[in-house]
């Protein structure tokens, strides 16, 4: 088969090339150039050392980290196969970025790797690679592929430490027909073995910032460059209106932080919610932190949609297992899910995922929580 794999120069996806490379397939590596403007930002030092302007079609000069441009190019040299650099910047600045700083100005946290899957990775990636007369695309997500009962939908992976589902669940599944994981069986500590093994990699890289685009910059930075306008003092309330202090800016605070709030009080205060009418962050002991219901919007749906109330689990947050849950469908694209027990920090913004045992069913945006009365 002809495969393009998305080839950032990591581990994950140069064990990906090589293990297919080794199958016979025919392989091209597709690195996307992604870094946004960081023009009037301040470049760390690690990431003036190992930038490298001039050797390829753009200058990473302003780039807050090196980009995944040279590594990729180097294994596919390495390698022997052919290579494409896709500039994507206006595509990423549009599709991903722009949503991630519009959410935070709203006072919800958003997810920009589940932004990024959806419209990037397997939107328009996927449609070049099909469009070179690639047969299928891969990538170095750790996650599975069942097609036992129809349409090919997500399954966890083996490593259920590095199952990706969570951040694949905004996808529609149909975009899955030409897609492979050859990971979706491995550990992340066999993947690593044989990546050093090969020499391809000399070193495992240290686990990437949360928010990928930006590597060493916070993301309250990269927001204060771009919407200071978000960054408006305001005041820290409990949940009875009661003034107990004061901020500077809802960007700093998400839904069950601790640090950072900066009042002393005889009990743990967490962030309960943000209240952006007001401009106000409100604080509360820990128990205020826990809901029973949620409603999702935006919702990704593998098959046709449950008519009626059905038994799903969810995924709040990546790494949390899956809790019990039932889902109805309000309306074409939202749904509220009730369930079994309370659960705690539930974030507006952030992804549900939803699962049937192991099948990753779809997700959707967290809009609203419904608190324990």
């Amino acid at each position: 088969m002809k495969i393009a794999v998305a080839l950032s120069g990591g581990v994950d996806s140069t064990t990906v090339a090589k293990r297919l490379l080794d199958q016979g397939h025919e392989v091209i590596g597709l690195t996307m150039q992604l870094c946004p403007d960081l023009s009037g930002i301040p470049a760390t030092p690690q990431a003036m050392a190992k930038a490298q302007p001039g050797l390829l079609e753009h200058d990473c000069a302003t780039c807050v980290a090196p980009c995944a441009c040279l590594d990729g190019r180097a294994v596919a040299q390495s390698l022997g196969i052919q290579h494409e650099l896709l500039d994507f910047r206006d595509q990423f600045e549009t599709l991903v970025i722009k949503p991630f700083v519009d959410y935070f100005s709203q006072g919800v946290t958003p997810n920009p790797c589940a932004f990024c899957n959806q419209a990037i990775k397997f939107g328009i990636l996927l449609d070049h690679a099909l469009a070179l007369g690639a047969d299928a695309m891969a990538t170095g997500h750790y996650v599975d592929l069942d097609t036992s009962t129809g349409p090919q939908v997500l399954k966890r992976a083996r490593d259920r430490a590095k199952d990706q589902t969570y951040f694949l669940s905004l996808v529609p599944h149909q975009r899955f027909e030409h897609v492979m994981f050859p990971l979706s069986e491995s550990t992340k500590q066999e993947v690593s073995a044989q990546a050093l093994k090969t020499g391809l990699v000399a070193q495992q890289t240290g686990t990437s910032n949360e928010i990928c685009f930006l590597r060493e910059l916070s993301y309250v930075d990269f927001l204060r460059h771009r919407v200071p306008q978000a960054f408006i003092s305001g005041d820290i309330v409990d949940s009875s209106g009661k003034k107990l202090g004061r901020h500077n800016g809802l960007p700093h605070f998400t839904i069950g932080q601790r640090r950072g709030i900066g009042i002393a009080a005889r009990h743990p205060l967490y962030v309960v919610s943000l209240n952006t009418r007001e401009n106000q962050v409100v604080v509360g002991p820990d128990e205020e932190l826990f809901i029973t219901s949620l409603t999702i919007q935006d919702v990704n749906w593998a098959g046709p949609r449950p008519v009626q109330e059905i038994d799903v689990a969810a995924m709040i947050r990546y790494r949390q297992e899956p809790r019990l849950a039932k889902l109805t469908f309000t309306g074409r694209s939202n749904a509220c899910l009730v369930f079994d027990q309370p659960i705690r920090a539930v974030t507006p913004g952030q992804v549900a995922a939803l699962y049937r045992e192991d099948r990753l069913m779809g997700g959707g945006i967290i809009q609203s929580a419904g608190r324990v009365t």
